[in-house]
């Protein structure tokens, strides 16, 4: 019984065997006074015959089907084995990225695949050719000296001009997927702001009113369309929101209005990734391991493998799921330590801020379904283990920092304002 992939070789290559004998019949047709070799590596389907050129006479004699010609023969075996190993290298060094960004651009450099220049490492995350989008959002956001140089000449190989601001957002969150740091969103933005203003000097009056109204922009693709938003920001509101953030002055009320129906329309594609994705995730999680976990609405514990990993707590029925059960975001809560007359070492997560936990999870059926926990109950199976758990959750858990971000900067250019008076 064939295999699958069997199948798909077999299709392939009678798929081939077909398009090269149409080939051989076309030429023959064309060209009935010429060999079939000749005819191929001279002409080009689309157009009539012509003489080659001597660069184009050096290619000819090199031999096909098989005929002998001993240098130009021993030339070619000896490419194709080599042209195999850096492109086998290169697939490497790409999925070294994709799991480590940082390992995958060593490997890289270090098998010649690469310079280590800011210039070439840019232009390798531009091109994007079978890297993770959210490998090239972390990669670019670290801060070092060399990751903040191939930042910017990431962005400086976009090109903004004579687009209107959301139009340029569009294309540079294209290019990769923002990390969930806020410092590293605070120095793409920051880049993005810098590079908008050089190539459209007449649009801002400084790159911190760009900024500010870029994150706002961002904030309101997400407020209007996560299902998980329920109150939904008016017109007015992002009006209101963006007072005074143009050298203390207000933005005209039109190009507002533009930005807010732009966004409502239609949202910011987000690059999906594959499967990498996910492995990218849970390669080098913060802390992993087996917990006990209550149910919400019957109280039964249930064994469970959690994974603590950029600001959500994952948690998965085996070791080996390729996909969680459920995902609690660390948004908006607190960790403590909690008591339980039928297991020890329990610790809880509770809301600040609402009544529920925002957490989704799989129902029976496979369908991701909204958590409706009050508190989630866990429990270890060690004393030294709870309290590990306490420490790495609270280490973690972040109460919407990019609002605290965007404050921070209005703040800011208001102060440069009034210093300017």
């Amino acid at each position: 019984m064939c295999t699958p992939r069997a199948n798909f070789y077999r299709k392939f290559v009678v798929n081939v065997e077909s398009k090269w004998t149409k080939t051989q019949v076309s030429v023959r047709k064309t060209y009935p006074n010429r060999t079939l070799e000749e005819s191929i590596t001279n002409v080009s389907f689309s157009e009539p015959f012509r003489t080659p050129t001597t660069a184009q006479h050096s290619f000819i004699q090199k031999p096909f089907f098989g005929l002998p010609h001993s240098d130009s023969s021993q030339s070619v075996s000896e490419q194709k084995p080599k042209n195999q190993t850096r492109a086998k290298q290169m697939s490497i060094g790409r999925k070294k990225f994709n799991m480590d960004p940082k390992k995958g651009i060593e490997f890289l450099v270090e098998h010649g695949l690469l310079q280590h220049t800011q210039e070439e490492v840019a232009a390798f995350l531009y091109k994007g050719e079978g890297l993770n989008k959210t490998a090239i959002g972390d990669y670019l956001g670290e801060r070092n000296e060399f990751n903040e140089k191939v930042l910017k000449a990431f962005v400086d190989l976009h090109d903004f001009t004579n687009l209107i601001l959301v139009q340029a957002l569009r294309q540079f969150l294209w290019s990769f997927r923002l990390p969930g740091e806020a410092q590293k969103i605070d120095r793409m933005m920051e880049c993005f702001a810098q590079r908008y203003c050089q190539l459209n000097p007449n649009i801002f009056t400084n790159t911190d009113t760009c900024y500010v109204l870029s994150f706002a922009i961002i904030m309101l693709n997400t407020s209007l369309h996560n299902p998980s938003v329920k109150d939904k920001p008016s017109v007015e509101q992002f009006i209101s929101m963006n007072r005074g953030i143009n050298d203390g002055g207000d933005l005209p009320r039109e190009l507002l209005v533009s930005l807010y129906e732009s966004i409502k329309t239609e949202p910011f594609k987000i690059p999906e990734d594959d499967g990498n994705d996910l492995m990218h995730t849970f390669f080098n999680p913060d802390k992993e391991g087996w917990l006990w976990k209550q149910g919400g609405r019957y109280k039964s514990w249930k064994r469970r493998w959690f994974i603590l990993n950029d600001n959500c707590l994952y948690y998965f029925e085996y070791t080996t799921d390729k996909e969680p059960r459920g995902i609690i975001p660390l948004e908006n809560i607190q960790v403590r330590e909690a008591s339980d007359r039928n297991k020890p070492h329990c610790f809880e997560l509770y809301a600040t801020a609402s009544e529920f936990i925002k957490a989704c999870k799989t129902d029976s059926e496979g369908k991701v379904v909204e958590g409706k926990h009050t508190v989630y109950r866990m429990s270890a199976a060690t004393k030294e283990e709870k309290e590990e758990w306490i420490k790495c959750i609270r280490q973690s858990i972040s109460h919407n920092p990019f609002y605290d971000m965007l404050a921070s900067r209005k703040k800011k250019a208001r102060e440069k304002f009034a210093s300017s008076l």
